[in-house]
């Protein structure tokens, strides 16, 4: 399924006639270089006008704001690196929340970590910076992919050492081994721009996209 990006009222209702699965809320402009979660106002008032799942980001570490967003009832919190930085060192304890959580990766061990913080689904990043280009991506998506084919094709007594090595739980490494994947939706993120991109990710092995 496709997640497209609103930041009005009317964009949502546009994604929900155009067949998204669900709508991304964020903020319309920057405000003084710093990226925060978008104003709740506005999230309400884009939940009462459409009628399919609603996300909104938060900022990595800042558990305030998942509260805030849990609170008026988005049906999905993005713990996103694309907003500044809450704090350098702890993600979110994803756990005390009832509220699923989203979080980005760049490989295997970074998806796995933010799994065992409680992560209900993991989006591959590529780049941040808005520019179209897709190439990082493809090279991250194809990254997590690869590692998951190598597991699969590894004797069991080189499990831990891999799980080592990628700084990653070990029943969790032992899971993919076991289940040839991740053992939550991913979805990729990041310079999708065409139908062309999103069929490319989707043939490389990604449950759905972000636009």
């Amino acid at each position: 399924g496709a997640i497209l990006e609103v930041s009005s009222v009317q964009q949502a209702k546009i994604a929900e006639e155009a067949g998204a699965c669900s709508i991304m809320v964020s903020e319309p402009g920057l405000r003084q270089g710093i990226r925060r979660m978008p104003d709740p106002s506005l999230i309400k008032e884009i939940k009462r006008a459409v009628s399919i799942p609603l996300m909104a980001r938060a900022r990595v570490g800042h558990f305030v704001e998942a509260q805030i967003l849990e609170a008026i009832g988005v049906d999905y919190i993005d713990e996103s690196e694309l907003l500044a930085l809450a704090d350098e060192d702890n993600f979110i304890n994803k756990h005390n929340f009832r509220c699923p959580f989203i979080c980005g990766c760049r490989n295997l061990g970074e998806a796995l970590r933010r799994v065992r913080e409680g992560a209900a689904m993991i989006r591959t990043q590529g780049e941040i910076l808005g520019q179209g280009n897709v190439a990082e991506t493809v090279k991250n998506v194809r990254n997590v992919m690869k590692e998951v084919r190598v597991l699969n094709n590894m004797d069991e007594d080189e499990v831990f050492a891999f799980a080592k090595k990628i700084a990653a739980p070990y029943d969790l490494v032992a899971q993919i081994k076991q289940m040839g994947r991740l053992p939550v939706v991913q979805f990729a993120a990041g310079g999708i721009v065409t139908p062309a991109d999103a069929a490319l990710m989707m043939q490389l092995g990604c449950d759905g996209i972000f636009v």
